[in-house]
């Protein structure tokens, strides 16, 4: 079953000249409820797109000017981080080593079923969205970290390298009450309830 969430919230994007190709996998696509937009060439898809908006793109190889890999390469210059399904009438073993290598997920044979269209597109689009929690994810650690007290910080560092309060206090000359006081309000601020999820949090932090 499709999370309809995520195909409201992504877009699938088509790169490609022919555009009778074109327009057969986007029907396929918006009849399984898939947000479609068309590119007919590179440079209307760059002037055009919007990179924020999940999803990912569908792109032909052998396109005029610039090609699939080429323009791989252009995207990611770009800062463009949804994934990219090739397709192609001529893949060959150096092509396709090449395009995965540059980060493509998969790199489908025209002419292309409708059914390993749907799955590649629905496993690109999970993981572009994944990703982006996850970026979003460590943005946020990030910035609850930053917001501590230099004396929070402390604390927590010699929490997660296993120090105990009483240590913590010789080490820092506080008294044991108060590391236990700045151990307190450190994990509220950061959301932690424990020490396994403290580690888990310092664990993506810019220290």
């Amino acid at each position: 079953m499709i999370d309809r969430k995520l195909q409201e919230n992504s877009i699938v994007r088509i790169v490609d000249d022919d555009e009778g190709f074109a327009d057969a996998i986007r029907f396929i696509l918006k009849t399984e409820g898939w947000l479609v937009t068309f590119y007919s060439d590179t440079a209307s898809f760059l002037k055009k797109d919007d990179p924020e908006v999940p999803g990912c793109i569908i792109l032909d190889y052998q396109m005029p000017l610039v090609n699939g890999l080429e323009f791989q390469e252009m995207l990611a210059h770009e800062g463009y981080s949804q994934p990219i399904i090739f397709l192609t009438a001529h893949a060959d073993v150096d092509m396709a080593i090449t395009a995965f290598r540059k980060g493509a997920v998969d790199i489908l044979k025209k002419p292309v079923s409708a059914e390993v269209l749907l799955e590649a597109v629905e496993r690109a689009v999970k993981t572009d969205n994944e990703e982006r929690h996850k970026d979003y994810r460590m943005v946020r650690y990030q910035e609850f970290y930053d917001a501590l007290t230099q004396r929070e910080k402390e604390v927590l560092k010699l929490v997660n390298a296993g120090l105990m309060n009483y240590q913590i206090a010789q080490r820092l000359g506080l008294s044991e009450r108060t590391v236990e006081t700045h151990r307190f309000n450190a994990y509220n601020k950061v959301g932690v309830r424990d020490l396994i999820q403290l580690r888990e949090f310092m664990s993506h932090i810019e220290a």
